[in-house]
């Protein structure tokens, strides 16, 4: 939060080579929304994500209130979705704030394949988790393209 307030965060996105994501999580607590939101928009062109929503009421202030370019749905939400339907109330809501605001939707920790196909029937459009596939090295030629100075 610091290195979006002093400045920081702004500099390291006006050096980056590439574009940026600045991750919000629920942990963040902000003391003022309008000095955020203004902090926030000097770090542009850089994406801004709320992680973790629905975790807690936290993260509902921050999509508010940061106006965030992607929701990160947290796992807690996703998990078991395709049998709860107050899982599935909330996701719904969620997806059509989306729509509403154009705020970009992921589902993350989808493990099981019942929660991916529950999730995109409530219009959930990205997902990752164990069910599409584990975490693993990457191909050879990859991972020396995104290593530093990999070209």
């Amino acid at each position: 939060p610091t290195a979006i307030l002093d400045g920081t965060a702004a500099a390291v996105v006006r050096a980056a080579s590439r574009p940026l994501v600045l991750e919000i999580t629920e942990q963040l607590g902000v003391e003022s929304y309008p000095i955020a939101r203004k902090a926030i928009l000097q770090c542009r062109p850089a994406r801004v994500s709320v992680d973790d929503a629905g975790a807690g009421f936290a993260s509902l202030r921050h999509i508010i209130e940061l106006e965030p370019d992607m929701v990160k749905l947290d796992m807690g939400l996703v998990h078991n979705v395709d049998a709860d339907p107050a899982r599935q109330a909330i996701v719904a809501g969620l997806v059509h704030f989306a729509e509403l605001t154009g705020t970009q939707l992921i589902a993350e920790g989808v493990e099981r394949c019942e929660e991916g196909d529950a999730l995109a029937a409530l219009g959930v459009r990205l997902a990752q988790g164990y069910c599409y596939g584990r975490p693993g090295p990457l191909p050879g030629g990859l991972a020396r393209v995104l290593t530093p100075g990999g070209g």
